[in-house]
């Protein structure tokens, strides 16, 4: 493997053949579990491990380093002199990277610019996440929390078992974009299902295949959301995607670039909460002490809630670009050396509990979320409801006929599914009380 970055159109560079070399010592050992967290059902024992190979990691294989110290992590993701790897930067920086439709869509899109064009594009986004907004939602998302426990107790009482992502996880999420963006409410498991298929592009290593699935699902999502803006701008009404799509071609910004946005949000805001209400039923159903805490003291469950999304996060890994050269926990990083920063090692950091509600979760700095609260909002609703709803619910111990503890091979990772990695967590399954 070339020690610089490769011509390759991912962000990072694509899995290594078998027939390629391994690279030596600890660079190998880290490549191997990066590796890894694509299969793994529980990747956590990946990331600890990743950490205990110190805060910062030289893989010059890679051209990169691999920080996941949560001091050092906290570091990279706030100081401005560490940047998003743009479109400016993978131009200069990362030949033919171009090649995917779907890589170009997600280097283009809000998580990915620097300022000065990210401020203005959160500034106008975040009109849809502020406090207001997120107040007027919530009987929504909580009438829509109530409809997915519905269906799924209507699976419990006629199969004994049910998935929960089929029911609340994937349609939740799914369905509180479509009211954010003013969508049809029967778009919504489409969106879901493209968002799924194109969150490859965002992969630490994709393959080919999986890149041309993504490119498929970016073309499909870009042609949805080309109608809608197209519409909006022909006959804008009062909600949020009207104004935005007003105001960013009133300041200049392209149509296709609207629209990629546009896309963009939908599928980090569905993506994300769908991992992390997965993750919450699973750790929750996983520990009965904790089930039965719960269930006796609800006023805990903000703290249990900050506590699934600091162990699970669903943005795993982040990348961060040096602009120039620098020393980090004792390693030289060069000017243009790319970040590779692992955001669940960084959490479970034993340094990191020193600090009761210290996470990186949703980032730090001018990057934070802008969704942050609407995924804590969801989240907050969801999880004490599905234990009053079903006081006697665990986890099946099998899966069910039909049903699989992770997604079949070569099929999008439904469950569990987090950005801009996959980490693949076991389908979270509900048995009906006996």
């Amino acid at each position: 493997m070339s020690a610089v970055l490769p011509a390759t159109p991912s962000p990072y560079p694509a899995t290594p053949s078998a027939t390629e070399p391994e690279a030596p010592g600890l660079q190998g050992q880290v490549m191997r579990l990066l590796r890894r967290l694509r299969t793994e059902a529980d990747p956590y024992p990946v990331f600890d491990r990743l950490r205990e190979l110190g805060p910062v990691i030289p893989v010059p294989a890679l051209n990169a380093a691999v920080v996941t110290g949560f001091q050092e992590c906290r570091h990279v993701l706030r100081d401005p002199a560490f940047v998003l790897p743009d479109t400016a930067w993978r131009d200069a920086h990362a030949g033919g990277w171009r090649h995917h439709r779907s890589v170009v869509s997600y280097a283009s899109s809000l998580p990915n610019a620097n300022p000065p064009r990210h401020t203005a594009l959160r500034a106008r986004l975040a009109q849809g996440f502020h406090r207001t907004a997120l107040a007027e939602l919530r009987p929504v998302v909580t009438g829509l929390v109530h409809s997915g426990l519905n269906d799924l107790g209507a699976a419990l009482a006629a199969r004994g078992t049910a998935d929960l992502t089929e029911h609340v996880s994937r349609p939740l999420p799914s369905r509180v974009m479509c009211k954010i963006l003013t969508l049809p409410d029967e778009d919504a498991p489409m969106l879901a299902s493209l968002s799924a298929r194109w969150t490859a592009a965002a992969e630490l290593f994709p393959s080919e295949a999986d890149l041309d699935d993504a490119d498929a699902a970016d073309a499909a999502l870009f042609a949805y959301f080309l109608r809608v803006v197209q519409e909006r701008e022909r006959c804008p009404g009062t909600d949020f995607l009207s104004a935005w799509v007003t105001a960013a071609r009133a300041e200049g910004v392209g149509t296709d670039d609207v629209v990629v946005h546009t896309a963009q949000l939908f599928v980090t805001g569905f993506m994300t909460v769908q991992s992390s209400l997965t993750s919450a039923a699973h750790t929750v159903l996983s520990d009965p002490g904790l089930t039965a805490a719960l269930r006796r003291r609800p006023e805990d469950m903000a703290a249990a809630v900050e506590d699934v999304l600091r162990d699970r996060p669903a943005a795993a890994v982040v990348g961060r670009v040096a602009t120039r050269s620098c020393v980090l926990a004792g390693v030289p990083v060069a000017a243009q050396q790319r970040l590779i920063v692992v955001v669940p090692a960084a959490n479970r950091d034993p340094r990191a509990a020193a600090t009761s509600t210290a996470h990186l979760t949703f980032g730090v700095g001018i990057h934070y979320c802008v969704g942050a609260a609407l995924a804590r909002l969801q989240l907050g609703e969801f999880l004490p409801a599905l234990l009053s709803r079903f006081p006697s619910l665990r986890l099946a111990d099998d899966p069910a006929p039909g049903l699989t503890a992770s997604a079949p091979e070569g099929a999008a990772p439904m469950a569990g599914t987090a950005l801009p990695h996959h980490v693949r967590l076991l389908t979270t399954l509900a048995r009906a009380p006996r």
